[in-house]
Formats: structure tokens, C-alpha cells, sequence
């Protein structure tokens, strides 16, 4: 018997347990919940500025090789939580949507996430910077994160067309687009400073959306 068949049968009667494989998944979802605990704790007591990835590791009582396997630089774990308390906040926005107009309904989802960004104002100012300006995996983990956002805004535009709400004609992905860019927009420039303040901002939202869902209705039958 030649070596290559050797390899051959010994990987075909090798044999994993399935406990073991399960507690080394158990030790790494501990070990990426103290990272994210002791991350968030230090970000929001601290600020992302004066905190380093060597406190980080040690809040997390794990080595820093470690903490670099899970996240290789500090602004990839403020994406990734920032990411997770928007994900948990539109969640509950969309399970818990009115029954009414799409504005209402726009106007709940977007109220709630920005209110999700006003929470942590100094950390989302540097979330928002990060993500613009990310590169390799992590932009296209954003740019997939961002589409799934407007995905859903566009499952809502959809169910309004059938409603009879907008102009059938209108591509819902489209539409979506353009309610993100709006809310996009007074997001950063009420992060920036620009807009002195949220109740401003949220004028500024409904006073813009409602312009645009007065075009995107223009043609309805």
C-alpha cells in the first residue's frame, strides 16, 4: 500500500468527537462574549480614543494574540458591537411595527435606530468615521450589512405598493435607497454638529421623507 492511500484511509476512519468539537465552540463564543463585554465596558467608560487593544485583552482576562484572532484591530470591534446594538435595535423596531402608513411605518424604524446612535453619540461619531472608511473584508462586510437595512426598508415599500400606497411602477430596492440616504444624511450631520440638536434632526427626517413619499406616491393609481 503506497503512502497516499494510507493518508486516504486514515482520514476516512479518523474520528472527531462531537462533544469535543462542541465544547471548543462553547470556549470560543465565551471567549468572543468577554471580548465584547469588556470591549463595550471600556469604549463607553473610557471612549474608543483612550482605550487600547492591550486593556482590552486584559479586561477579558485572555492574551492579546488572542483578542487579535477574534478582531486584528481595535476598529474592527467597534463596528462589530456598534453593529450588534443597531441589529438588536431595528429588530424590535420591525416586530413591532404600526399598522398604519408607510411614512408611520418609516418614521418608527428610523426614529428607533437613531435613537440608537444618541445612546452612544461619541462612539457612534467614530462608528460612522470607521465605516466609511474601512477597506478589505470589513467593507464588504459593511456594504452587506448596509444592503440587508435596505432590503427591509424595500420589503416595507413593496407592501405598500400592494396596499396601494406608492406608484406600482417604482423598484422597491430604489425607493429604499433613497429613504436610507435620507435618513443617512441627517444622521451625520446632526453626529457632525451641523444640526444643533435630535429633536431637530427627527424635524429635519419627517420633513424629508415626507417629501420624497410625496413624489414616490405622484403616480399612484
Amino acid at each position: 500500500m503506497d503512502a497516499k492511500n494510507l493518508v486516504r484511509i486514515v482520514w476516512a476512519t479518523r474520528v472527531v468527537p462531537v462533544e469535543g468539537m462542541n465544547r471548543r465552540a462553547r470556549r470560543k463564543e465565551e471567549t468572543l462574549r468577554r471580548i465584547e463585554e469588556a470591549g463595550w465596558r471600556l469604549f463607553t467608560s473610557r471612549g474608543y480614543d483612550a482605550t487600547s487593544t492591550r486593556e482590552i485583552a486584559e479586561a477579558a482576562d485572555i492574551a492579546a494574540g488572542t483578542l487579535f484572532n477574534y478582531f486584528c484591530e481595535k476598529r474592527g470591534l467597534l463596528i462589530h458591537l456598534m453593529q450588534m446594538k443597531i441589529d438588536s435595535a431595528l429588530d424590535e423596531a420591525f416586530a413591532s411595527l404600526p399598522a398604519s402608513t408607510l411614512e408611520e411605518e418609516l418614521t418608527h424604524v428610523f426614529t428607533a435606530l437613531t435613537d440608537c446612535y444618541a445612546r452612544e453619540r461619541r462612539l457612534s461619531r467614530v462608528f460612522i468615521k470607521e465605516l466609511l472608511f474601512t477597506d478589505g473584508q470589513r467593507r464588504a462586510e459593511s456594504a452587506a450589512w448596509t444592503f440587508n437595512l435596505v432590503r427591509r426598508v424595500a420589503d416595507l415599500v413593496t407592501k405598500a405598493q400592494q396596499r396601494g400606497e406608492l406608484d406600482p411602477s417604482i423598484r422597491p430596492m430604489e425607493a429604499a435607497q433613497q429613504v436610507f440616504s435620507t435618513h443617512y444624511f441627517g444622521l451625520v450631520t446632526w453626529l457632525g454638529g451641523t444640526i444643533p440638536s435630535r429633536a431637530a434632526q427627527q424635524r429635519q427626517f419627517t420633513d424629508s421623507l415626507r417629501l420624497l413619499l410625496r413624489g414616490l406616491r405622484r403616480s399612484a393609481a
